[in-house]
Order: structure tokens, then sequence, then C-alpha cells
């Protein structure tokens, strides 16, 4: 299992390195480094607390769904009394409801995953940039549909 999570998390860093896939079809802002995300893979990576945000490149949100839920996981852990060891484990009222909640925001954790590297591909689909260096300047030209 420390094997898998540890490919895992290199997977997650090594994505946001590869090549550019956005298709260049002639102007010089296709070249910059546009990357697609696959909501699958995002979705997939979620499973870990933020690395799927870290996929997208959210390195901030990222961080924050991780200490959020690893802190109320903990906090249920600890109401528990998994970390004294002479008192006898009961599951109370109160840890079942920060199990409930950390268990919810993770299921939100991985559809914002999924929802981002959808609309990230859906706005790298709809906008298109065009320079055209002229003899006297040059003109910008923004394309979108709707």
């Amino acid at each position: 299992m420390k094997r898998f999570l540890t490919v895992l998390v290199v997977f997650a860093l090594i994505l946001p390195a590869l090549p550019a896939t956005a298709e260049n079809d002639g102007n010089p802002v296709a070249d910059l480094n546009y990357r697609r995300s696959n909501p699958v893979v995002a979705g997939m990576l979620s499973i870990i607390p933020g690395m799927g945000q870290v996929y997208n490149e959210e390195y901030v949100v990222g961080g924050i769904w991780f200490v959020t839920e690893v802190g109320l996981y903990l906090a249920a852990a600890a109401y528990t009394g998994v970390f004294e060891p002479d008192v006898n484990n009961k599951i109370g009222y109160e840890s079942i409801f920060l199990f409930a909640i950390a268990g919810s925001l993770h299921l939100l954790s991985i559809f914002e995953a999924t929802l981002e590297a959808s609309r990230r591909n859906e706005n790298l689909d709809r906008w298109s940039v065009m320079v055209d260096p002229g003899d006297g300047g040059f003109n910008v030209a923004y394309t979108f549909r709707f």
C-alpha cells in the first residue's frame, strides 16, 4: 500500500511537467504551455485528499483540502480514543459526526477536482488568441464560442 501511494504521489507531481497538448494552428500563442486535464485522472488522484487539485495545478486549494480532511479524520479518531492507549475505544456521536463531515468533504473534493478538469478543458476549447504583427504595430484578437 505504501508503494502504491508513493507511485500515486510521484505520478501527480510528474503529470504537470509533461509537454503541452494544445494544438498549434500557426499562431505563436498556441505554443504556450496549456495543458489539458483528464477528469478521470483528477478524480482517481483525489482519493488522496487534495491530489486531484494538485493535478489540476491548484496547489493552494489542494493543500487546503488536504489539511481540512486530514484534520477532520484525526479529530474523529481522537474522539474515539485511538490516540490514548489506556482508554477503551468507543465511537460516540461526536466521532460519527466528524467522520460524516470528513467523508462528505472527501466526496465533494473528488467532485470538485473532476469538475475543475472538465471546466479547464472547456475553456481551452472555447477561447483562442491570435497575435498578428503588422507594419505599424500588431493586432491582438480574442475569439470565443458560446
